[in-house]
């Protein structure tokens, strides 16, 4: 069925839906486009490989996500189609019902509950309501916030059964009969899913700010024992064995690869053998491969080496005491990366409560509103 072909006020709902149809692909394509110009520039202005091979993948994962947004819009349309054209078959087959509409004042994601007192035969409203949902995004003016009289079009007063509600100036209403336990166990749900998305969120953030700081100690205390090294005492041990290490690490919003020097050795003190692979305290990966070989060849298998050990723990041992200077830019970044963590913490613990706190707001402003609930 047509859109010029439905009531009138059902016109007015398929040319909001149109519309909001269309804004919503354009912010997505425009988003789309911004991040394709973003992956090009960063490519073109890097010119490294890495860069390529991201704006390549990119531009390819996009054509996917666009047409499954396309798909996605097309569905919508079809689907809101549907939802008029029962409209308006109900509309034109069904007898309209007066009907007074008291808001309840809950809501969810799924639309308004309203409860509805249909007139009888003699002309005064019905004793027991019934209760539907109204959607709330498929609609002109606003669902009632007060009790109104208004028009409905339903082919059967049951749950579960579609109806429209013709309020002034036909502003039409779509939306479907339920019964108050299934929307309150509804809204159970709905709300410990909240919860727990809340609390997943807070927690993930704590975990977040938590691996941060013990990093952040960690290095510190590397950096502490790096100075403490100087004054350990030595003893002669044997290398084990030796390997250069690659490892992947982040600059300027480019992975690139680094190399460190591992080096084994095992050492005796008073009489007990011990077993170390530490060559030197807040050892900076390199991006040069060419000196980290240099530093590991001065250690070949087997060979005798001077080990420095913590007399207080002779199990912790380092081959190159010192080197204290080497934690600090590794110490300045781990602050850095702890602060952010703390700050987006504070940040979404903030969001968190603010979240629950408008929404308790709103739901006593509803009840200060002396809406009437249902049972009351």
């Amino acid at each position: 069925m047509k859109a010029s072909s439905l009531h009138p006020s059902l016109q007015r709902l398929a040319a909001v839906h149109r519309r909001r149809l269309r804004m919503f692909g354009l912010l997505f394509f425009m988003f789309m486009a911004a991040a394709l110009i973003f992956m090009m520039t960063m490519a073109l202005t890097h010119r490294d490989m890495t860069n390529l091979l991201i704006f390549a993948i990119g531009g390819l994962v996009m054509l996917p996500v666009m047409a499954l947004m396309g798909g996605l819009l097309w569905y919508l349309e079809r689907w809101q189609a549907r939802r008029l054209n029962a409209a308006d078959q109900l509309l034109q087959a069904d007898a309209p019902v007066i009907a007074r509409l008291t808001p309840t004042g809950l809501a969810n994601r799924t639309g308004v509950l309203v409860a509805m007192y249909p007139e009888t035969q003699n002309g005064s409203a019905a004793a027991e309501p019934l209760f539907a949902v109204l959607d709330p995004t498929a609609r002109l003016g606003r669902t009632p916030q007060q009790e109104s009289t208004a028009r409905l079009y339903c082919a059967k007063q049951e749950p579960g059964e579609a109806l429209v509600v013709l309020q002034e100036h036909d502003n039409a209403v779509l939306g479907k009969l339920v019964t108050w336990e299934r929307y309150h166990r509804q809204m159970t749900w709905t709300k410990a899913l909240a919860l727990s998305v809340i609390l997943l969120g807070v927690t993930a953030l704590v975990v977040s700010v938590t691996r941060d700081f013990w990093k952040y100690l960690d290095l510190e205390q590397a950096q502490q024992a790096a100075t403490a090294s100087e004054k350990w005492p030595s003893t002669m041990g044997t290398v084990r064995n030796r390997e250069l290490m690659s490892v992947e690490m982040l600059q300027k919003n480019t992975v690139v690869t680094a190399y460190e020097a591992r080096v084994e050795f095992e050492y005796p003190v008073a009489g007990t053998t011990h077993h170390g692979d530490l060559l030197a305290f807040c050892q900076p990966p390199s991006l040069i491969r060419t000196p980290v070989e240099a530093r590991l060849a001065r250690y070949s298998v087997n060979a005798s080496v001077e080990v420095h050990y913590d007399p207080a723990d002779p199990a912790r041992a380092v081959l190159e005491p010192g080197h204290a200077e080497d934690c600090t830019p590794i110490l300045d970044m781990a602050w850095r990366e702890l602060l952010l963590s703390f700050g987006l913490g504070f940040i979404g613990l903030l969001v968190s409560l603010g979240v629950v706190v408008i929404w308790e707001l709103r739901r006593r402003r509803q009840m200060l509103q002396g809406w009437v609930r249902p049972g009351s």
